[in-house]
């Protein structure tokens, strides 16, 4: 009786084991995620700030994911009426909570202190007592609440929304001009008022 022999490997079945060793396996979600590069700075603007004579810019570093210290230096030129000018430069720094794991983006819970030096400016477009001059420096201190959502698209552009709520005090109340603009004291006034956020810049 004639013993079998084992075949020698041919060369093609040679080539397709190499080539099952190095195919690598199928990528897991899990895998993609963590290929997700973190982003720790971002830096964006306020336009709806522009509408009120804030200009201003969010500057945040994430040391870690979630959390976020949030900086907003501003500066006030608003030329409400004709005869009014308010000026002056402030700023807040907080903190912000973010929902996402990549970078500031996702849901946000934020707090944040705040504090100006500003001057407004009326002069008397009537006789007195009808229209009084004033010329009024103070200084305004207070904090912030917010929350809203930011997204981070096309790898950098980061944009986000939100609402909030401040409350601030002024080391002197200035005497706003009522007569032709009543809308002064609430949106340059002391005291609980409500705030809408918008930004929109870039996340690296």
């Amino acid at each position: 009786m004639v013993g079998l022999l084992p075949r020698p490997a041919t060369p093609v079945s040679g080539a397709l084991l190499l080539a099952a060793l190095a195919t690598p396996p199928a990528a897991r979600a899990q895998d993609i995620d963590e290929g997700i590069r973190f982003k720790s700075i971002a830096v964006q603007g306020n336009p709806l700030g522009l509408a009120i004579g804030r200009y201003s810019a969010d500057l945040e570093f994430l040391p870690e994911p979630h959390h976020a210290v949030h900086v907003t230096p501003f500066g006030m030129y608003a030329l409400p009426g004709v005869a009014d000018q308010i000026t002056g430069f402030g700023g807040e720094i907080g903190y912000r909570w973010y929902s996402g794991t990549h970078g500031p983006h996702g849901v946000f819970l934020g707090a944040s202190f705040v504090a100006a030096e500003l001057e407004y400016q009326h002069t008397s477009t009537a006789p007195p007592p009808l229209d009084l001059s004033n010329d009024t420096q103070f200084v305004e201190l207070g904090g912030a609440i917010d929350a809203g959502y930011q997204a981070i698209l096309l790898g950098n552009f980061a944009v986000g929304a939100g609402v909030g709520a401040q409350y601030t005090v002024d080391t002197i109340e200035p005497r706003f001009e009522f007569a032709n603009h009543p809308w002064h004291d609430f949106a340059y006034g002391s005291g609980l008022r409500p705030r809408a956020l918008l930004s929109v810049g870039a996340a690296f």
